[in-house]
C-alpha cells in the first residue's frame, strides 16, 4: 500500500515539477519575426491596457511565468498588467481572482494618457487562457474585454491531465493539496498558495472536463474578440509529418529547423500526443487543444519556450526564435484585428 501510495504521489506532482530542473533544451523561433528581421519591426502600443495571464504552476515570477514580456511590452509604450492568482486552484476560483487583476488594469489605464479604459486585451498562457474564458462569459466581463489571445491553451483538455486525475486516491486529496500548498508558497504569496486544490485544477484542464462540461456551459462573448495560437515542439527535433497539417500550413521554421522539445517535457508529451497517434504538441498541450476563435497559427516552441523560459535572455541561438518579438507583434496588431473582427 505504501509504495503504491509513493508510485501516486510520485506521478500526481509530475506537472508540478516538470520544469523545475528546466535548463535543457530550448531551440524555436516564431518564423514570421526571423523572417521579417527585428530591425523593420516598428512597435505599435495597444490602445488599451494589456493583461498577462499566466497557466497552471505558475506566477509572475517563476520557471512558468512570462519572463521579460511586461517591460518589453511597456518599452513599446503599453499599459501592461501581470495578473498572479492561485497556481493549484480550479478555473472558477482562478477567474475571480484573475477578475480583480483586470479591474486593476482598467485603473492604471485610466492613469495613463492616450490609454482607452474602457477595456483591456488580455493575453494568456495555457490554463491562463481557460480563467479569461470563464471571466468574460461567466462573471460578466465581456463589456471589460477587447479581445483575449491564448498561447497553447487547452481549450479541448490536455491528456496528462485527465492521467493524473484517474491514478490520483479519493482519500489523498489533503496530503496531495498539502504537498501542494508548501511547493506553492516556494514561488507565490501564502495568500495564493492557501485554498490549493491540486485535482480541481488538474480537472479543469481535463480533457473530458473541458469538452463534455466547460465548452458547453462557458460560451464566447461575441463583443469579444478570440485569437489563439499554438505551440509545436519535438523530441530531438524530430519533425512530426503531422505538424504541418495541424497547424493549417501557418507553421513557419528557419531551414527547416524544428523546435528541440525541453527535456524536462518530454515525459508528459507522450500521454498528450496520446501515444502513438503523435498529435502535435508542445510538450503539454496539443495543436487542436490549442485552437479557439481565429486560429493564428503555430510557433516552434515548447510550452516553456512560449514564455521565454527558462530565462530566456537572448533569441534561440540554433533556431532564432525570440519570444519577446513574438510578444511584441502579436500586442501590435490587437487593435486592428479587433477591429478587423468589428467589420465582419
Amino acid at each position: 500500500m505504501r509504495n503504491t501510495t509513493t508510485l501516486t504521489v510520485a506521478a500526481a506532482l509530475a506537472v508540478l515539477s516538470l520544469a523545475s530542473i528546466a535548463g535543457c533544451a530550448d531551440t524555436d523561433e516564431s518564423g514570421a519575426d526571423t523572417a521579417a528581421g527585428e530591425e523593420a519591426f516598428t512597435a505599435k502600443p495597444s490602445s488599451h491596457a494589456i493583461v498577462l495571464a499566466h497557466g497552471f504552476d505558475a506566477s509572475t515570477t517563476n520557471r512558468w511565468s512570462f519572463y521579460k514580456v511586461a517591460d518589453k511590452l511597456r518599452a513599446d509604450g503599453n499599459v501592461v498588467h501581470a495578473a498572479q492568482v492561485s497556481p493549484y486552484r480550479a478555473v472558477p476560483d482562478r477567474a475571480v481572482q484573475l477578475a480583480a487583476h483586470v479591474d486593476a488594469a482598467l485603473a492604471e489605464c485610466r492613469a495613463q494618457p492616450r490609454c482607452d479604459a474602457s477595456k483591456v486585451h488580455i493575453v494568456a498562457h495555457s490554463m491562463g487562457g481557460l480563467d479569461a474564458r470563464y471571466l468574460i462569459s461567466t462573471l460578466g466581463y465581456g463589456d471589460r474585454v477587447a479581445s483575449l489571445t491564448t498561447i497553447s491553451t487547452p481549450h479541448h483538455g490536455s491528456r496528462i491531465a485527465d492521467v493524473l486525475v484517474k491514478i490520483i486516491p479519493d482519500d489523498f486529496d489533503g496530503a496531495l493539496n498539502a504537498i501542494g500548498k508548501a511547493w506553492a508558497k516556494t514561488f507565490t504569496s501564502d495568500e495564493l498558495a492557501e485554498g490549493t486544490d491540486l485535482e480541481g485544477a488538474l480537472r479543469s484542464i481535463s480533457e473530458q472536463y473541458t469538452t463534455e462540461t466547460f465548452n458547453k456551459e462557458v460560451l464566447d462573448d461575441p463583443r469579444v474578440t478570440y485569437l489563439s495560437w499554438a505551440g509545436v515542439s519535438n523530441f530531438a527535433a524530430i519533425p512530426n509529418t503531422a505538424d504541418r497539417e495541424a497547424c493549417e500550413g501557418k507553421l513557419t521554421t528557419s531551414f527547416g529547423v524544428r523546435d528541440a522539445m525541453n527535456v524536462t517535457l518530454v515525459p508528459a508529451a507522450g500521454f498528450v500526443a496520446h501515444g502513438v497517434s503523435l498529435r502535435p504538441n508542445d510538450g503539454m498541450v496539443t495543436v487542436e487543444s490549442a485552437k479557439w476563435g481565429k486560429f493564428m497559427g503555430c510557433i516552434p516552441a515548447d510550452h516553456l519556450d512560449e514564455v521565454g523560459q527558462p530565462k530566456h535572455d537572448s533569441p534561440d541561438s540554433w533556431t532564432g526564435f525570440d519570444h519577446l518579438t513574438f510578444y511584441r507583434r502579436l500586442v501590435s496588431k490587437l487593435d486592428d484585428e479587433v477591429a478587423a473582427a468589428a467589420r465582419r
